[in-house]
């Protein structure tokens, strides 16, 4: 994953943790999976650092 796509990531994970959104939380997963696959290690480290269970 490219480092500009992994920071963005990162960023909105962020800011849907301290809003409590798990929609967006969800999108950004499916988003993830759907641009990377479930096993990059990168995908794998950025839904670990979701706060709440989707």
């Amino acid at each position: 994953m490219p480092s500009s796509d992994y920071n963005r990531y990162l960023a909105a994970i962020k800011a849907a943790n301290d809003a409590g959104n798990k929609e967006a939380l969800r999108k950004i997963r499916d988003a993830l999976y759907s641009e990377y696959g479930p096993l990059d290690d990168d995908v794998d480290y950025l839904i670990r650092q979701f706060r709440y269970n989707i």
